[in-house]
């Protein structure tokens, strides 16, 4: 099942090499561990920029979650889960 999300999340990010990656989020009261990071990217908003990460858990599942430099807050953009 493929999904269009929009909801926050909450999660921790690690900082390697001067770079953000996320290990793991909170999401309707669940913890999910991020197993792999499998692409990062960017998209200019005005003065600001909007990061986005493709994230699969210890289950399998894809995420896309993309974090808001401007309102200094993450969501759960898209979810591909079976």
């Amino acid at each position: 099942m493929y999904q269009d999300m929009d909801e926050p999340i909450e999660v921790v990010v690690l900082f390697q090499n001067n770079k953000m990656k996320p290990s793991r989020f909170r999401w309707n009261g669940t913890v999910y561990k991020i197993a792999e990071v499998t692409g990062d990217w960017k998209t200019d908003v005005g003065a600001y920029r909007i990061r986005h990460f493709a994230v699969v858990d210890s289950s399998s599942n894809f995420f896309q979650l993309s974090y808001d430099e401007r309102k200094t807050s993450w969501v759960i953009s898209k979810i591909w889960v079976e």
